[in-house]
């Protein structure tokens, strides 16, 4: 009758503390989900876990979303490769500038004395230049110039124009625009880069609040194996004060309840680990109390091979990157091909204006002035081997570039072969997990009534504990890595930024 008193108090206890954690629970939640509303992203399902709050765990709400936010607005990697891209922009920009007329306004002023003779002269030229995509240079200068001196005063005001257009050599379309068109593929190849930074500090983010999660769960199972040890305790002491126990059986109860203290200052460790590991990547403050508030119960997809490669073939970063890089090697090519020619140059060049001459010792008058030029200049050398040289070389890296992407391709099948059959057999560990676990717990229940009527020891029960403690870490593993494999292929497809709709202000 003592040890039957004894165990329904001991249920008693535990209904109450059951029934507050409740409590607390449903004031958590909906505290939480007010929060969560207001601040989350949406993303696919199949890749992103239902939200759930534990009023168990202690500190700041902090969902999924919620983290992903705060990284990309703080986190210090994504800060720097945009204040990069400011730079990268203007670059650009430049390149772009390449056509655009230059204008300038040159001018000088001199005084000089030669032989007893002071002569004073000053000049101002307005010019302007630009390049034509055919390789042409048009130039044009407004001169303004006045000479006194000894008695006369010369002034002289020209309009300057010239043109030079290679024929061979540094003309054409193809190779005036491959500076520009190389900028443009680089300013994309930029932006990729930008994509995968990002990506990849979303996907850190990510593992890391698994990692606060798997953390806060492995806490609350030490915990509950700890309050089941305690248990053990009570129900010991109560069959000894009934005379059914030996008083000494009690001392391996009471050691197992120290070893589970233990775990859970050793859980207590790795909590505090997972969350600075987080705040460190989210840039706050390294003192914040951050709790992950996410579900640990994820739903299955089916993932397919062909689909798959698809996706990664028109959203990867790599990929995409390396075939903008054999377009700019192809340019490259252009332009190396291009230098094996001779140099062969039509100019002209006009000067129409006037001079007028004046002053007490000179005799007044106004020249006219329509000067022209036009001709051809050549260069043709016969044995230099260094012409070839760039040719060669572009024609070396082409290749070797184009043997980089299928090198690529591979690489990314391979991946997403990998990828795939982690995220299955991760699932059925985790089935298996799941079964393990309820067949656990049921095995402890049963032992401990078989306790309670003297039909089993201490031994047995804590050995079925210790089964049911490790199928439980089993479960929790089983879950946070196949949601880190989910979030794995959604990187190695390059859709992380898709996933969680994020578009990039560039």
């Amino acid at each position: 009758m003592t040890v039957a008193r004894s165990v329904r108090l001991a249920r008693l206890r535990r209904s109450c503390l059951t029934a507050l954690l409740i409590a607390s629970f449903h004031q958590t939640g909906v505290k939480g989900a007010e929060r969560s509303n207001s601040t989350k992203r949406s993303s696919p399902a199949s890749l992103q876990p239902s939200r759930i709050t534990s009023g168990m765990t202690k500190g700041v709400p902090l969902s999924l979303a919620d983290s992903i936010f705060i990284a990309l607005r703080n986190n210090r990697s994504i800060k720097s490769a945009y204040v990069e891209r400011i730079a990268q922009k203007f670059e650009l920009r430049v390149a772009e500038d390449r056509f655009t007329p230059k204008v300038a306004v040159s001018g000088t002023a001199i005084r000089q004395n030669v032989g007893g003779i002071e002569v004073t002269s000053a000049n101002v030229a307005p010019n302007a230049s630009i390049l034509l995509p055919t390789g042409a240079t048009l130039g044009f200068a407004w001169n303004n110039s006045i000479v006194s001196g000894s008695g006369v005063q010369t002034q002289t005001s020209t309009a300057d124009i010239n043109m030079v257009q290679p024929l061979l050599r540094g003309g054409g379309v193809d190779v005036t625009l491959a500076p520009l068109r190389g900028a443009r593929l680089e300013d994309k190849l930029n932006r990729l880069n930008l994509k995968k930074t990002v990506s990849e500090t979303i996907a850190q983010v990510i593992l890391a609040y698994r990692a606060l999660l798997q953390a806060q769960e492995e806490l609350k199972l030490s915990e509950a194996a700890l309050s089941r040890s305690k248990d053990l305790v009570e129900v010991n002491r109560a069959m000894i004060q009934a005379g059914r126990m030996a008083s000494v059986e009690i001392v391996q109860s009471e050691a197992d309840v120290e070893n589970q203290n233990i775990r859970v200052l050793q859980a207590t460790k790795g909590l505090d680990d997972a969350r600075l590991a987080l705040l460190v990547l989210l840039s706050l403050d390294l003192a914040t109390p951050a709790a992950a508030t996410e579900s640990t119960e994820p739903s299955r997809i089916a993932p397919d091979l062909p689909s798959m490669m698809q996706i990664a073939l028109s959203e990867r970063p790599d990929y995409l990157g390396q075939l903008l890089i054999i377009e700019q090697n192809k340019l490259g090519m252009t332009v190396a091909e291009n230098e094996k020619l001779w140099d062969l140059s039509l100019f002209a060049s006009g000067s129409f204006g006037r001079r007028n001459i004046s002053g007490p010792a000179a005799i007044p008058g106004v020249q006219k002035i329509a000067d022209t030029t036009i001709g051809v200049t050549f260069n043709a050398p016969l044995n230099d081997l260094r012409r070839e040289q760039p040719a060669v070389q572009a024609t070396a890296t082409l290749q070797t570039s184009e043997l980089q992407l299928a090198s690529i391709r591979q690489g990314v099948e391979l991946q997403i072969r990998s990828s795939i059959n982690s995220i299955n057999i991760q699932w059925k560990q985790l089935e298996a997990a799941r079964r393990g676990v309820g067949l656990a717990t049921r095995a402890v229940d049963i032992e401990r009534e078989k306790l309670k009527v003297g039909r089993s020891s201490n031994v047995q029960v804590r050995l079925l504990e210790s089964d049911l403690r490790n199928a439980e870490e089993q479960r929790l593993a089983a879950v946070v890595g196949y949601l880190n494999a989910l979030t794995t292929i959604d990187l190695q497809l390059g859709t992380t930024l898709k996933t969680w709709r994020i578009n990039l202000a560039d």
